[in-house]
Formats: C-alpha cells, structure tokens, sequence
C-alpha cells in the first residue's frame, strides 16, 4: 500500500498499540468473553500506556492526535480483543461532538476528567442509527433555560461510563445533541444487555425521567445535530471499520496458525486448494477494506466530511468481517465451534458490525440512493 505509506509517527503509535495488543488483550480475551467481566485491569494499562481517548485536545491534556492515528491504534487494539477495545472506541466516538463544537469550557468539563483518571464516556445507540429517523430519540422539552429529557436509550460502555452522549428530538422534531450525566436525577440504570458477542462490552438500558440539564450540556445549538453528526458520523463510521478490520485479522492468523498445524491425507490442510482459496478471499477483503478505510481517514484529517466514502468502508469492512470469521470457524471445522478456540468468538463479535450505527442493509440502501442521486446530476 504504498500510497499510504505511515510516517514515523504514526508507525510508533500503531506499534505501541500492537505491543500492547499482543501483550495484554489477546491473552485475556477468552477469559473476558466467558466470564463477562469488566476488563478493569486492562483497561487501567491501556490508560496508563496512553492509549485511551487520544483525540482529546491538548487544552485539556490530551494528544490530540489525527483522526488517522485513533484509527490504526483502534485496529490494533481489535486485533487484541474487539470486546475490550470497544471501551476506547466508545469514548472516542462519544467526545467527537465535543471536539467539534471546541468549547474550552465544555472541554474542560467533559473531557479533562476522562484523562485524568482511568475513566470513559458512553454514546447512546441511537445517536448513530440516522436510518431509523427520529422515532426511537428521546424527547427533549425546554423548561426555563434548562432542558428535561424524558425517554429511553441503550448506552454503549454504560456500565462504566461517566457520562453519555445522546440525540434528542424536541416537539418539531428537531434534533439535539446532549451530554448526560449517568448519576444525574432522573436518570435511572437499568439491565446490562445480554449479547451474543463482546460480551464484556457492558452495553446498558437507561430510563430518562425529566433529566433536567442547564445549557451547558447541550452541545452546539438547539436543533443544530445534523451540523455536529455530519463531523461525528464518517469518524464514527471508520472506527467501526478500523475496529471490523482488527477482527478479519485476528481471525486470519488464527486461521493461517491453525492451517499449518492440522493435518489430512498427510499433510496440512493448508496445502489443500479449498483451504487456501479461503484464506486468499480473506487476505484480499482484509487488503481492500484497510485502502477504502485509510482512505477515508486521510479524507476526514483533510477536513472533508466524506459521510459516503465513510459509510462504505464501515460496509465493506463489517461485510468481510463476518465473512472472514465465518470462514475461518469453518477452517478449524468442528473445533471452530468449539468455544476452546478464539475463531467462534471473533465470529460473534463480528456480528456486532453488522448491526451497530445501522444494519448494513440500511446503510446499502442509503449509499444506493445516494449514488442514484449523483448519477442523476
């Protein structure tokens, strides 16, 4: 890929994220995905080691690094265990409507915290699903100069986060996005979802009753969304792509590890067309979705929001994810269903993708109207 050949600087960032990776997550994901647990003691290494919310700007301590770099390191951290990256992909993603208003003070009030302790911030499922409109958004009703937000929201790294970002829609159904207090009245925790895969992902409901917020925790203007997620979603997007990627990796070199070990008819199962055709499939989804998704990053640090170049890598991505994790349970045959072996679970996680921010299908049909729409100009 000599077209995106990584500075120096950013080859340090993917091979600090990759030490880490291989060091602390990979040995631990199992465990995890068993037992469910909150990977603290992990989480608290990857803080110390730097690599939590790394675009947060430097007025408030942090790195603030290029959208480019935040993306090769989440890769890295997937490749480890997506579950446990997931915490880092999360905060990421729930920051970026801060990062794009640039309010010092909000930044120092929401952010700063976050690098200051072994903390993170959650976003609410549906700020991210634009396919579904504004049915599923909480309502958000002006009571003086404050806002009460009454509704329902599932919360990505609800379980250990400070605060969450949501969208909520007002009695014209215009949109706003806010920062919520997890311990704030009237915010009520409820179950952690139960899901088929990163499991240690705690993925909470939240009942909203009259959440009182005074301006400060809404961010940009009343009504004013589709300005801040038209920054958010292409980022958002390509983290999920970047994360998507870290599993077909972490699912080939399993399967590559496990094709030259197994043996049939005398020699390994590698050495046999079927096999081998299936992990060249893999290796060149994994090549195609890391150019349309670096691509896209370099688009985004350029400062062009590219929402359908974006939407396309998260696509391909999350497609050939579940693909190549399928592919490669079917590689170690019944032992691939075997939960004794990491390609089951690299399977269930992948599933994720495909319905996070969007199922694929409503993304598809998005992008289509989308191309119809320039083919028309």
């Amino acid at each position: 890929m000599s077209e995106f050949n990584l500075s120096e600087e950013q080859k340090e960032f993917q091979k600090l994220a990759r030490d880490f990776s291989v060091r602390e997550l990979a040995p631990k994901a199992a465990h995890f995905d068993e037992s469910g647990a909150v990977p603290l003691d992990v989480l608290g290494k990857a803080f110390e080691s730097g690599l939590t919310n790394v675009m947060a700007p430097e007025s408030a301590g942090g790195l603030a690094l290029p959208f480019f770099e935040a993306a090769l390191i989440q890769e890295e951290l997937a490749v480890g265990c997506n579950a446990i990256a997931g915490y880092v992909e999360a905060s990421a993603i729930a920051i970026l409507p801060l990062i794009f208003e640039n309010d010092s003070e909000k930044t120092k009030k929401f952010i700063q915290p976050l690098l200051e302790k072994l903390a993170f911030a959650g976003f609410a499922e549906s700020m991210l699903d634009t396919t579904s409109g504004a049915d599923n958004l909480p309502i958000a009703k002006k009571a003086g100069e404050d806002f009460e937000l009454t509704g329902n929201v599932r919360v990505v790294a609800g379980d250990q986060c400070d605060w969450f970002a949501l969208m909520a829609k007002d009695a014209s159904g215009a949109a706003s996005i806010f920062v919520v207090d997890k311990k704030a009245a009237g915010v009520k925790q409820g179950k952690t979802v139960n899901r088929l895969g990163r499991k240690c992902l705690g993925t909470v409901d939240f009942e909203l009753s009259a959440v009182k917020l005074s301006p400060q925790y809404l961010i940009g203007t009343s009504g004013g969304a589709a300005e801040i997620m038209a920054f958010v979603l292409p980022r958002a997007y390509l983290l999920f792509a970047a994360s998507a990627i870290g599993i077909s990796r972490s699912a080939l070199t399993h399967s590559i590890s496990y094709a030259k070990e197994r043996k049939t008819f005398g020699k390994p199962i590698g050495d046999h067309q079927a096999v081998a055709f299936m992990m060249s499939d893999m290796a060149k989804d994994i090549e195609a979705a890391k150019l349309l998704t670096y691509k896209s990053c370099q688009l985004v640090d350029q400062g062009e929001n590219d929402f359908e170049t974006a939407a396309q890598a998260k696509v391909f991505a999350q497609e050939a994810a579940m693909r190549i994790a399928t592919d490669a349970v079917q590689i170690y045959g019944g032992y691939g269903y075997s939960r004794e072996y990491p390609v089951e679970k690299l399977m269930r996680d992948a599933k994720t993708y495909q319905i996070t921010g969007g199922t694929s299908q409503k993304q598809l049909a998005e992008i289509g109207r989308k191309a119809l729409a320039h083919a028309a100009l």
